[in-house]
């Protein structure tokens, strides 16, 4: 039987690669953390969808120049909880924080991701947001 705790610290690990990733504008790097076909629902937008691996580059690659044209450097995060769904399936939960170069707060935003296991990691799948006032799976305090 597999180990919830266990699953959890490598979805941990996994999650700090991908964003350490990110903030360093890696998106190489980012993109092997992501699944194809990989599903975007912000907002309650129609969904985004990039069915493959390509398609999920050009999507990372679009929302890095947009966040820097708003004045993004770097994200911090918080890791709120993981739910292990199987051995192979989670539910992440996470509270992130976008800052600007002059040390400002870009936004706030908490987000949900699932994620499978894959060869050599995990990978997200899917992310959507949690839009306050509400605090999403297990109704966790915001921070």
């Amino acid at each position: 039987m597999a180990d919830p705790s266990l699953i959890a610290h490598e979805i941990e690990t996994m999650y700090a690669a991908y964003s350490g990733a990110f903030n360093h504008e890696d998106i190489e790097s980012v993109v092997r953390y992501i699944s194809a076909p990989y599903v975007m629902t912000i907002g309650g937008n129609p969904p985004m969808v990039a069915p493959t691996a390509g398609d999920v580059r050009h999507m990372f690659d679009a929302n890095l120049v947009r966040m820097k044209g708003n004045g993004w450097t770097r994200s911090d995060y918080r890791i709120v909880h993981i739910w292990p769904l199987s051995p192979d399936h989670a539910f992440l939960l996470t509270d992130i924080t976008r800052w600007k170069a002059d040390g400002s707060m870009l936004e706030k935003g908490r987000y949900c991701y699932s994620v499978r296991r894959a060869d050599p990691s995990w990978q997200v799948t899917g992310v959507t947001d949690v839009r306050e006032p509400f605090t999403g799976p297990g109704d966790f305090p915001r921070t």
